[in-house]
């Protein structure tokens, strides 16, 4: 022990150490409640030693220290917990955006909150069968009307709160990009904070390094991210395999998009390239399931869809297999099928505004279009001579044919469209809109003949009216009439199926593009459902009940078989539900896991204010301790200069 003046530095140093043990258990009890903040504790060390004696002349020598010091203020933190929790946390982000759309979903159909979308389907067939029992009743007629605007209405709206929802993650999406940069920016700086506290050894930047920790928290539910400390202090983040925050700058993320959507797709802005490739955002790799990011990409898709986007498989029945042509049409048609369905199955049914967009669409376009052929039943008509209407414009055909000796076309965005091979040095090609030699769009392909439809006037019914109104729709296109009517060389009525709207483009019976057509909704005797000679045509009624019973689609030829509207529907709903559950397990198990890990750190790193009152306790007792401990000192060395004063 040391004796003399050099016991006093004992003391001081005991003083000097209790002091600071007490500042650190009063900084913990202070910040109890602060979200992310670490525990901090003492470590105590001995300060430097004396030797005494051991000279070369006497070897005898003796050693005593000079009291106690602090060795450093260190984190209670576990990071093998930390890096558990965060990955878990990102698997949470990843999953809880998917469910979200899903219960979005399930909100919009209302099939959970009582007003469900079932009903307006119901409504609607209950109406076409009774008008099938009394074609020429007014009320019945006035019925379907109402049935069939109601249906119009409610899809419409569940159309629109899918779009409209969709919108809102492509705002989310927006604002965690920001808030991402922003994180990246504000590690950063608190690496360069950390740094210079640290460079000169003398303490560590707790309260900097807990807030550094929260961010990287916040981050992992964000993104898929892994970091390691260098020797300086400092975290280099790795976000999505991308140096995100390194040494001397932070990666920063932007935008694009596609040239005919609004979707955001991030990007790296340095790297000049995505923040998750296709193949990537639509793994089905279980280690590719982390962040709340890409969750939402994932949620709310990155393309336009509608009912022309689910695959309808070729029913063998529909073609004459006993020809060539026949043979040919299948074959071409399948192949079709075949490249729909894989496009299907990885971009879109991964994605649950998509799918629910794209399998909505496909029912109500087929409950129009189906009860529209009833009224208005047609034929094609094929022309190597595009039609015009009375002012010479060409009439938009329903396709174009075309017989090429390339096995390559393109449409007029560059696109590749590969020609089916007819084994005799040329290929064939079908597509509703014009195609190209080149991908440039400047020379235009020939087209070999114009694919129309028209209204087949031998099986078409007439209104009650007296004009005996023919090719009057139930559902219409907006800005957009059914019929271009022409005339044929023997000078009767041609009427073709209009395919173009008022601005000239292509108008299809789809979502966000219906309405009731106005004229039979407000003359309901213009509904075309007597002969020819004025009687009411049981037979059309009966039609109708039965394209609603006939088979129409499956939701994904894969899984389901052929069923009509109804158990297209429920197919529809039932999937929804089934994903819901399978998220809504995921997302519990993920919160369970992400809870235990926190449950975990605050064992380990929280603030017991009972363990820091004792601390307290003690390091004041200490304090005590060394301040009588200098007393006692300082009156010896006072009794032992006033001796040897009086000698």
């Amino acid at each position: 022990m040391a004796n003399g003046m050099a016991s006093l530095f004992v003391g001081a140093s005991g003083l000097k150490s209790a002091q600071t043990a007490l500042n650190t258990t009063a900084h913990n009890l202070a910040n109890i409640n602060t979200k992310g903040y670490t525990r901090q504790q003492i470590a105590f060390k001995d300060t430097q030693y004396v030797t005494i004696g051991g000279s070369y002349g006497s070897p005898i020598s003796s050693t005593y220290g000079l009291g106690v010091g602090i060795s450093e203020i260190r984190r209670i933190r576990d990071e093998f917990i930390d890096k558990a929790y965060r990955q878990e946390n990102g698997r949470l982000g990843y999953y809880s955006s998917q469910y979200k759309a899903i219960e979005e979903v399930e909100d919009q159909l209302g099939e959970m909150q009582g007003v469900t979308y079932q009903e307006f389907l119901t409504n609607l067939y209950n109406s076409i069968n009774e008008l099938s029992k009394e074609p020429s009743s007014t009320v019945k007629r006035s019925s379907l009307i109402q049935s069939a605007s109601a249906f119009l209405t409610r899809s419409e709206a569940v159309y629109q709160g899918l779009k409209d929802y969709q919108t809102t993650l492509n705002v989310q999406v927006s604002n965690m990009v920001e808030k991402i940069n922003s994180i990246g920016n504000e590690i950063y700086a608190l690496n360069k904070k950390i740094s210079q506290i640290e460079a000169a050894g003398i303490e560590n930047a707790n309260d900097y390094r807990d807030q550094r920790d929260v961010l990287l928290d916040e981050l992992s539910g964000y993104m898929d991210i892994s970091y390691y400390e260098t020797e300086n202090g400092e975290v280099y983040v790795t976000a999505e395999n991308v140096p995100f925050v390194t040494k001397s700058s932070v990666a920063k993320m932007n935008f694009r998009t596609y040239d005919d959507s609004t979707l955001l797709i991030p990007v790296w802005e340095g790297y000049e390239r995505d923040v998750y490739n296709e193949s990537e955002l639509y793994s089905a790799s279980i280690s590719s399931d982390k962040g709340e990011l890409k969750g939402l990409l994932l949620a709310r898709g990155s393309v336009n869809v509608d009912y022309t986007d689910v695959p309808v498989k070729p029913n063998k029945s529909d073609y004459d297999l006993t020809t060539a042509e026949g043979q040919r049409q299948y074959d071409m048609d399948y192949a079709e099928y075949e490249e729909k369905q894989a496009y299907y199955n990885k971009y879109i049914e991964p994605s649950v505004i998509l799918s629910a967009i794209a399998g909505l669409d496909k029912l109500v376009n087929g409950i129009v279009e189906k009860l529209n052929e009833v009224f208005c039943p047609e034929k094609e008509m094929v022309v190597t001579d595009a039609l015009t209407d009375a002012d010479g414009n060409e009439i938009m055909p329903n396709t174009y044919s075309y017989t090429s000796t390339e096995a390559v076309l393109y449409d007029k965005n560059g696109n590749e469209i590969q020609g089916f091979d007819n084994n005799d040095g040329t290929y064939s090609y079908e597509s509703k809109e014009k195609l190209y030699t080149d991908a440039d769009g400047n020379n235009e392909a020939d087209v070999t003949s114009y694919n129309y439809t028209v209204l087949d006037m031998d099986k078409t019914d007439y209104g009650m009216d007296e004009d005996r109104t023919v090719g009057e729709e139930l559902f219409s296109r907006q800005n957009t009439e059914r019929y271009v009517v022409i005339k044929a060389a023997d000078g009767s009525d041609i009427y073709v199926h209009n395919n173009q709207n008022e601005r000239g483009d292509r108008s299809e019976y789809k979502l966000g593009n219906l309405i009731m057509n106005s004229t039979v909704a407000q003359d309901v005797s213009k509904i075309p459902m007597t002969t020819y000679d004025g009687k009411e045509d049981m037979a059309k009624g009966q039609e109708l009940v039965d394209v609603w019973n006939a088979d129409f689609a499956s939701l994904n030829p894969e899984m389901y078989a052929v069923g009509d509207f109804n158990t297209f529907y429920n197919n529809y709903v039932g999937e929804f539900s089934t994903t819901g559950s399978v998220l809504n397990n995921y997302v519990n198990h993920q919160q369970t896991m992400v809870d235990g890990y926190d449950d975990q750190r605050l064992q380990t790193e929280g603030v017991s204010s009972d363990e820091e009152l004792e601390k307290m306790i003690k390091y004041q007792q200490a304090y005590n301790a060394s301040s009588r401990y200098i007393n006692v000192i300082s009156e010896m060395l006072e009794h032992l200069v006033t001796s040897l004063g009086a000698l």
